[in-house]
């Protein structure tokens, strides 16, 4: 067979059939997802799946610091579903993820639409005032104060403002979720990422709009929204699993008082644990974790990212 012989400045690639080239381009572009996948699957199989299992198979014995562990199999499981105080933490925090999704996670959407509408120099100096960076602890402590119930800002607002009678606030059992909530309306920032969003839609879609007789709200709804459905519903996914493990804000500001009206489920597993109960912590855990996975593939199903869809 006569050898082939390359034309001058071709490389050896150029020189072989296509249907091979083919084929080594396909070996190559799967050879190189797969050393990408494959880090990401074993951070994911270390970090996440491993822990989970040994979490479940944890919960079916009498865990306990130092001693023989013994399988006690669904036990666990039962004294954790007979306790009334989880009946009461499953409800703080359902209600809670509610109160906090729908003040703290709409009024950003809107609020970042309307600044979009302002004039640049006027939306830059309400973005500086609506994001600003605060401690976490520096507004732990503001809040404590702003809700003391002697001499607390909104306890003057209240009583000398608006002539109303003394207010509980955080001792409120009635009132605690709300005013634990409240501060993320004035201080929760996700408003920076929609805005990013609104920034790369075509301005053509609202000039068209516009010469078609829409106004302010007919955009929103046709055009801002829509395209920022992808962000959403992120957002909205992020939103739904940290309101439901939600434990630091509320172990600071009432320590799950006034009598567990704020004691979260999270809060309550760690109860658990510094009473040396392993075994129910952990099945409080699996419990919230079946719990989160329901409601998170519900809304995956129930809501498309595709703003086209």
């Amino acid at each position: 067979m006569a050898e082939q012989t390359l034309a001058p400045g071709a490389s050896v690639e150029e020189s072989q059939p296509a249907a091979v080239v083919e084929v080594k381009l396909t070996r190559r572009s799967r050879i190189e997802k797969w050393a990408f996948l494959i880090p990401a699957l074993l951070f994911q199989l270390s970090w996440g799946w491993y822990p989970l299992i040994v979490a479940f198979l944890l919960s079916m014995t009498d865990a306990r610091p130092r001693g023989p562990i013994s399988w006690t199999g669904f036990q666990s499981y039962t004294r954790v579903w007979a306790d009334p105080l989880v009946g009461s933490a499953f409800r703080v925090t359902l209600i809670y993820a509610a109160l906090s999704i729908v003040l703290t996670f709409l009024i950003p959407i809107i609020v970042a639409i309307l600044l979009m509408e302002m004039k640049p120099r006027v939306m830059r100096w309400m973005m500086v005032l609506w994001f600003l960076p605060l401690s976490g602890v520096a507004s732990t402590i503001m809040w404590r104060y702003v809700y003391n119930t002697d001499f607390g800002f909104f306890q003057w607002i209240a009583m000398d403002v608006l002539g109303l009678p003394r207010q509980g606030f955080l001792t409120s059992a009635d009132q605690v979720l709300f005013w634990l909530i409240f501060p993320g309306i004035l201080m929760f920032g996700p408003g920076l990422i929609y805005m990013a969003g609104l920034q790369s839609i075509p301005q053509s879609y609202y000039e068209a709009a516009e010469i078609e007789g829409a106004g302010l709200w007919r955009k929103i709804w046709t055009i801002s929204l829509p395209r920022l459905r992808p962000i959403i519903v992120m957002m909205l996914t992020f939103a739904i699993i940290g309101s439901l493990q939600v434990f630091d804000w509320p172990k600071l500001m009432t320590e799950g008082g006034p009598g567990g009206a704020s004691r979260t489920v999270v809060m309550y597993m760690f109860d658990l644990l510094n009473s040396l109960r392993y075994s129910d912590a952990t099945a409080l855990a699996i419990f919230l974790f079946i719990l989160i996975m329901a409601i998170t593939i519900t809304y995956r199903i129930l809501f498309k990212e595709d703003p086209d869809a």
